[in-house]
């Protein structure tokens, strides 16, 4: 072999290398630029999974070609509800904005396979989907395309998806013909189907008929890109349904709160967190305590606006505490270990004082807001509760 011929192997393993580096390199511009639309992105767009995660829905064979169907992270409203006389009745169309985080899906709400293939997770071109269609709150255009499409091709399809201006939460997954699952799209896989999604409201805002077309504009952009087709959903129906989401969202959106008022000198952070960890709180920030579950889901929340502290805020957002941690107690015995710790009061917004006396009054109250949320559905703290309200 001569000398040229050698020099020549050694250029086309050098362009070889430098192939693959760009397209790694493509591949992780592509998911960044997607990422900044799809909220958590392709990788982490999805919700969180599930402890056994199940199919997104079932295979394309038995599934319908759409499931249209009616609601994220907010600043909290200076409003709170008053402890001393709560009139739960007439809150329950207040919104407010409190800070909790998605946790872990409730399999309660998975779609799973009903034709008897593997579940999601199994070995496959991507990775498992962590997201898990919910009729109530997804709004699904199925994209089927006339021939299986590789990865590279979603991205570069779907990059009209990270241009889309939304308020609400979207979603991308795509079949995987070869293992018979859904998965989220990979640049080395091949796929036969789409489904792209978006949930249709939460607490801060609903899918109205403008953002609605447009949603179906940047599909129809997909579809061409991938030669695939999808059926023309009813975009009236579907606004009603988030409409009704949105109303239904409103009724059962209640926050409950009492504020610690020091009768002495101010607090600094240091006797602020030691009182927390009396009050078995984990601190979330500087300012910011949290009561936990085991499962790790906050209950309620103690904030400082600032320091040194005259005043402290307890709040619990009722849609998002599990009832089975019996938040509205356990905030109360949080509320007396905090002001035995400080040496402050607790006292509504309008300055009235809170006491035990007040307890059992509002506890009637918030089992019957607990038996209307899960007669509609949304059992408080559950996963359709906190994409509803998180």
């Amino acid at each position: 072999m001569s000398d040229l011929h050698i020099a020549l192997l050694i250029l086309a393993g050098v362009l070889l290398v430098l192939l693959f580096a760009y397209n790694k390199w493509h591949e992780r511009r592509m998911l960044r630029r997607l990422d900044a639309s799809l909220r958590d992105g392709v990788s982490d767009a999805l919700l969180q999974p599930a402890a056994a995660a199940g199919a997104v829905r079932p295979s394309p064979a038995n599934s319908a070609a759409a499931s249209p169907a009616p609601t994220a992270e907010p600043q909290r409203v200076s409003s709170v509800v008053q402890v001393t006389d709560l009139p739960l009745s007439a809150l329950y169309g207040g919104r407010v904005e409190p800070r909790f985080g998605t946790l872990p899906d409730n399999p309660a709400v998975m779609a799973v396979p009903v034709d008897g293939g593997p579940a999601a997770g199994a070995q496959g071109s991507g990775p498992a989907p962590r997201w898990v269609e919910d009729p109530l709150l997804d709004w699904v255009l199925e994209l089927r395309c006339s021939h299986a499409v590789d990865g590279v091709s979603v991205f570069d399809a779907a990059a009209p998806l990270a241009h889309l201006e939304s308020g609400l939460p979207l979603f991308l997954v795509a079949w995987d013909a070869r293992h018979q699952q859904w998965v989220e799209p990979d640049r080395f896989g091949f796929y036969t189907e789409l489904l792209v999604a978006t949930q249709v409201a939460h607490r801060r805002h609903k899918l109205d008929e403008i953002e609605a077309s447009r949603f179906i504009a940047v599909i129809q952009q997909v579809a061409m890109a991938l030669d695939a087709d999808f059926d023309a959903p009813d975009v009236k129906r579907v606004v009603e349904m988030a409409r009704d989401l949105d109303q239904l969202c409103a009724r059962f959106d209640v926050q409950i709160g009492m504020t610690l008022d020091t009768t002495g000198a101010q607090w600094d952070p240091q006797r602020v967190a030691r009182a927390a960890q009396a009050a078995k709180l984990t601190a979330v920030s500087a300012t910011r305590w949290e009561r936990l579950t085991a499962d790790g889901v906050p209950v309620f929340s103690l904030r400082a606006a600032a320091y040194p502290a005259s005043r402290l805020s307890l709040e619990l957002d009722v849609p998002l505490a599990p009832v089975a941690a019996d938040p509205l107690r356990e905030l109360f015995k949080a509320s007396d270990t905090l002001a035995m710790e400080l040496g402050a009061r607790v006292i509504d917004d309008n300055g009235r004082p809170v006491n035990a006396a007040s307890l059992a009054g509002i506890a009637e109250q918030l089992d019957g807001l607990y038996a209307e949320m899960t007669a509609a559905g949304i059992d408080p703290g559950s996963a359709r509760a906190r994409r509803l309200y998180a």
